[in-house]
């Protein structure tokens, strides 16, 4: 339930409507109220969406709607939404804000505005009144499922696409595009819909111990395993797969320019990747202005780099004493001291299955990045916490 809003106390959208309206993205009324059953007009959803995504791409000019007055006090939103792409017009030149929103139309408007490519057909599978969703919302529909924005109530399975949207219904949809794109931390409800998951996710995890970081991972699209259907846990991953990895788990804001690396042209695969996470902090090319995008990374070097791109970096106390608690702490390179202990601090170097062992200088696993990366989210405060390896054997 809601601890904002007297109406929502053992509301199902509770959590999802308190989540928006802590970062300032929504209100009740004056009563103190939210009224989550009440219809939202298109003006309305304009609203939240142009607030609660300022930082989406224009993607368009902005369009004059004949129903749409200069001085309607919706204009700028609609404009805003329009222009990143969240909304359309009709045919016919209007807007009709007034008109409430439906399901469907909700999700394709946040789908098309969030960038999302249209998911695979069978996606929508799950759905039991999936003959009701019209064509043209059936990719939609199938990205924003694949994407978990998607939640129903009472019924998870049920899309009712043609009902009008609820307060509440916008509220949770915004609040699951705000966590597809890491900007809000996951919540735990039964409503939100899970694509299927019958089968295993990667074929050749099995009981492996990082399963669970995996799998989260996966699941936010940050990483994927080999045409084959495997996620080889146990090999090494190279610097160009962690910039990919980077990426898409942390979106980095950059903070220096790009720069150029003799060993990675253009066309590579990774090469937009590797800027991303260049310019974000988390990572440098070497003295000879090459990247090194196939060189396997050292469990040391993951550290360095989480704690060097993220805030955490900017921890002002910072107690070395902490690394007395691993047999090998002097491996340590005197330039990773601080990083480690930081690290260490925020839960961050998960050792296994000798927590008493660092292993600093030997070649990280793909399953270590991911336990790496999966707990720096929870520190950073936009992931829950998993149950580490020994706490879950204890």
């Amino acid at each position: 339930g809601s601890q904002r809003f007297r109406d929502m106390g053992q509301h199902w959208a509770g959590a999802f409507v308190d989540g928006l309206a802590r970062d300032g993205l929504l209100t009740g009324f004056g009563d103190g109220t939210f009224r989550p059953n009440v219809a939202v007009t298109r003006a309305q959803f304009a609203a939240v969406v142009a607030a609660s995504f300022r930082d989406r791409p224009v993607v368009r000019d902005a369009e004059s709607f004949s129903d749409v007055a200069a001085n309607f006090w919706g204009a700028q939103a609609i404009s805003a939404a329009y222009r990143r792409g969240f909304l359309s017009g009709y045919p016919d030149g209007t807007l009709r804000p007034n008109q409430p929103i439906t399901r469907i139309q909700a999700l394709v408007a946040l789908t098309n505005g969030l960038g999302f490519e249209p998911g695979r057909v069978d996606a929508i599978g799950i759905y039991r009144d999936r003959a009701q969703v019209p064509s043209y919302a059936v990719g939609a529909l199938a990205a924003a499922t694949q994407q978990r924005l998607v939640v129903n109530y009472p019924d998870a399975l049920q899309v009712r696409p043609q009902e009008y949207a609820t307060r509440a219904e916008v509220a949770a949809l915004v609040y699951q595009g705000r966590v597809a794109l890491g900007q809000a931390p996951m919540l735990s409800s039964p409503y939100i819909v899970r694509p299927d998951t019958t089968q295993p996710l990667f074929a050749d995890l099995g009981s492996h111990w990082a399963v669970p970081f995996i799998t989260a991972l996966a699941q936010i699209h940050a990483v994927s395993g080999s045409p084959d259907g495997r996620f080889l846990p146990d090999q090494p991953m190279n610097r160009a797969q962690y910039a990919a990895l980077i990426t898409q788990a942390f979106h980095p804001t950059p903070q220096r320019p790009e720069t150029a690396f003799r060993d990675v042209p253009p066309t590579f695969w990774g090469a937009a990747a590797i800027q991303t996470a260049y310019r974000g902090g988390f990572l440098s090319g070497f003295p000879d202005q090459t990247f090194g995008p196939d060189q396997a990374l050292l469990r040391v070097q993951v550290w360095v780099s989480l704690i060097e791109g993220t805030p955490l970096g900017q921890t002002e106390s910072v107690d070395l004493n902490i690394l007395g608690r691993f047999a090998d702490y002097t491996a340590l390179p005197r330039y990773a001291l601080r990083a480690s202990a930081i690290a260490t601090q925020a839960n961050i170097i998960v050792p296994y299955p000798d927590r008493t062992k660092l292993r600093p200088n030997q070649v990280a696993t793909r399953a270590e990045v991911c336990v790496a990366v999966y707990q720096t989210l929870v520190a950073l405060d936009r992931l829950p916490a998993i149950a580490l390896p020994e706490q879950r054997l204890g």
